[in-house]
């Protein structure tokens, strides 16, 4: 007896959790884009009057379980490096106002030794001397870009993984 109260609160809970992450899914944003990754190559199948599972392994993919009451797409939610995906702002440009001039390197000054904000619209877009972090060197190579012809700002490192929130564009691409 306590064993079954035991799997019908399991399979209350899992039915409540993939329930509310649907619903969460669905009340998205429109063109909001979700990449949704599970792993699939064979796995097992449960099911009753009421549902049906399948649990699967090894390639990503994203499978859907019906049963005469529900429609259900499941997988997981994976994060990939962002190299290769789409890039926001402009590398040396750490204030987002579209010049890399002056005001990017009081910004990664500020950034780096008072605790102001963060380059803008990413961390990486401050990485002017693609060295894979932001640091008062950046400041300074943006210095020398505006003051005395120094090399521009370049790629800002692409999928480094100290850029926890995206890719910044290659200097000159926008």
């Amino acid at each position: 007896m306590k064993k079954n109260k035991y799997i019908i609160g399991l399979v209350t809970a899992c039915f409540i959790i993939i329930w509310a992450s649907v619903v969460t899914a669905e009340g998205g944003k429109a063109g909001e884009d979700i990449n949704w990754q599970v792993l699939s190559n064979g796995g097992t199948e449960g099911s009753s009057t009421n549902y049906g599972l399948k649990g699967t392994v090894s390639q990503t993919a994203v499978d859907q379980g019906t049963s005469t009451n529900y429609k259900l797409r499941h997988g997981f939610w994976q994060i990939f490096a962002t190299s290769g995906g789409p890039c926001q702002g402009l590398c040396g440009d750490a204030n987002n106002d579209t010049n890399v001039n002056v005001s990017d390197a009081v910004w990664i000054i500020n950034f780096v030794f008072v605790g102001g904000d963060e380059p803008q619209p990413v961390l990486a877009c401050g990485d002017a001397n693609t060295d894979a972090s932001v640091n008062v060197s950046d400041a300074v190579w943006v210095i020398n870009y505006v003051f005395v012809g120094g090399g521009p700002p370049s790629t800002c490192s692409p999928g480094s993984p100290n850029w926890y929130n995206g890719d910044c564009c290659p200097f000159g691409s926008s």
